[in-house]
């Protein structure tokens, strides 16, 4: 579950606490998100790959590409089915696919396609 999906989750059940009046569980989940946002804050950025080109994801070989603009893209078999992306957007900067991928994404492996335009 990445960091996002874990602040989601905390505050779903932030939600319900409060709605419960359970001041206990409350100050307990209110204490993880402060918690969940220090630890996010003192992670660097997985480093960005430099080259253009295809790459896959280390955990489960989602197929990525890196553009001469350097927006990145993911290449699924529907994207409009199953967007990846915060937004639902076709291309995103390095942070965002940091943000979206979880960490044992990392670090992404180069695709050689055989291809001169990789």
């Amino acid at each position: 579950m990445n960091i996002f999906q874990q602040r989601e989750q905390i505050l779903a059940d932030l939600i319900e606490a409060y709605r419960e009046h359970d001041e206990e569980k409350t100050n307990h989940l209110l204490d993880q998100l402060t918690e969940l946002d220090k630890s996010a804050e003192q992670k660097p950025l997985p480093e960005e790959p430099k080259e253009q080109g295809f790459y896959v994801t280390a955990n489960d070989g989602l197929l990525l590409l890196k553009e001469d603009d350097y927006d990145w893209s993911a290449r699924t078999f529907d994207n409009s089915a199953n967007p990846i992306w915060k937004g639902n957007r076709q291309y995103v900067k390095w942070p965002t696919v940091c943000e979206t991928l979880p960490p044992e994404a990392f670090p992404l492996k180069r695709v050689n396609t055989g291809s001169n335009d990789d």
